[in-house]
């Protein structure tokens, strides 16, 4: 499926004869006839379907690259060593910009880290938008879940509090078992008080997809349940301590839009982009080219406000890429949730069960958080959905040490 969402969105920038575009996309053609008039020149044989075909391809190129990153880092993740390595670098690094945005917004003079000036947005750590902050926040948080969890179905059952045995401990398992679910906490009250609806909704839904799947389990998994359930909580509290105004705002309004969804702005755009999708049903406009695109049919914040993108991810990838390319995302998303849970399944031991968790949890809560927000465009954010893939699909095939591969070393499936 990955490669053929790949090879549309190739096939929407190159140039194809004139009565291909006529076939797949009517509108496309009448647009390049009329400009064609307009210069007083002959419609060109051969143009490409994309009404920008530079910056599909610029899309192209990036997200050619995210999939060879995905593909390298399966190859790279061999061991279970490797693979907690790389999720500590991630709970490490989503700590540090969290601690990095907190800082900034409490010292904010208008500039990103201080020295980048922002004009408009909303600004959260280095994101210029606070959605895409709570986005990636929103990946590293169940994957760091997952880890922790994992790491204590390893220990001994029925382990009681020894402060001997907690100062004897080793540095790297106290650092573990201490600061690590500190740091989660963190990164989660941020999600909670970025102001983002859509962050915030998503978090909430995947804390409560990871403790009803432990408490699927019965009493086997009852201690996954309260962790997850006491992480919940403490979540919040600490978002109202941190900012309590920031947090009661962004749930009232969240209740308020789904109440009233014409409060905001979304259902406009939608509508209007909606009508976009109907002048190119099939194709689309071109991967990345909603912007000039919408100007065929906007209607809404007249004068010179730019409307970049559709407020969802999924709206935009079927104006951008058309019927065709939104039915190749969504069997590619169908096909990695269904590994996942296949993988979910097929997992040996409780721990392995709990990392996999941990990286499906993240992928679907990515995609539920598409639904009403934009986060295409963000290439960091899509490293981190490669790596949430990545540990699910890895997490149940690992042994403990080095060359501890237990299946096959190549990427399959999606």
């Amino acid at each position: 499926p990955a490669a053929c969402v790949l090879a549309w969105v190739a096939f929407q920038a190159v140039p194809i004869p004139s009565n291909l575009v006529a076939l797949l996309s009517p509108e496309r053609l009448r647009l390049e006839q009329e400009s064609a008039h307009l210069l007083g020149t002959r419609s060109p044989f051969f143009f490409a379907l994309s009404v920008d075909p530079e910056e599909t391809r610029r899309y192209l190129w990036e997200f050619a690259g995210i999939a060879l990153y995905t593909v390298l880092l399966w190859n790279v993740v061999t061991d279970r060593d490797r693979l907690r390595r790389l999720l500590l670098v991630m709970i490490g690094n989503g700590a540090a910009l969290t601690l990095f945005a907190i800082v900034q917004r409490a010292t904010w003079n208008g500039a990103i880290y201080w020295v980048r000036t922002v004009k408009g947005g909303d600004t959260f750590g280095p994101y210029v938008n606070r959605t895409h902050m709570g986005g990636l926040l929103l990946l590293i948080i169940p994957l760091g879940l997952g880890f922790l969890s994992a790491e204590a179905a390893r220990r001994p059952k029925g382990e009681r509090f020894d402060w001997r045995a907690w100062v004897r401990m080793p540095v790297r398992e106290l650092f573990e078992r201490l600061f690590l679910p500190l740091l989660l906490l963190i990164m989660a009250a941020s999600v909670l008080t970025s102001k983002s609806r859509g962050a915030l909704a998503s978090l909430l839904l995947a804390l409560l997809l990871m403790a009803l799947w432990f408490a699927s389990r019965g009493r086997e998994e009852r201690s996954g349940l309260l962790g997850v359930a006491g992480f919940t909580v403490a979540g919040l509290l600490a978002a109202l301590w941190i900012s309590a105004d920031l947090f009661l705002g962004a749930t009232e309004r969240l209740v308020g839009e789904a109440l009233d969804p014409k409060e905001g702005s979304r259902l406009a755009i939608w509508s209007q982009a909606l009508g976009l999708w109907k002048r190119f049903p099939l194709a689309g406009s071109g991967m990345g080219t909603f912007e000039p695109a919408f100007n065929l049919v906007r209607k809404v914040f007249p004068g010179n406000h730019a409307v970049t993108h559709a407020e969802s991810d999924f709206v935009q990838l079927l104006c951008d890429t058309g019927l065709v390319g939104l039915g190749l995302a969504l069997w590619l998303f169908s096909a990695l949730v269904f590994a996942g849970s296949r993988s979910l399944t097929k997992a040996e031991g409780r721990s392995r069960q709990r990392l996999v968790l941990g990286g499906l949890i993240a992928l679907v809560a990515a995609a539920v958080q598409g639904i009403a927000n934009f986060d295409l465009s963000i290439m960091a954010n899509w490293l981190y959905v490669a790596a949430a893939v990545v540990v699910m699909g890895r997490a149940g095939e690992l042994a403990a040490g080095k060359g501890g591969l237990r299946a096959r070393s190549q990427l399959g499936g999606a």
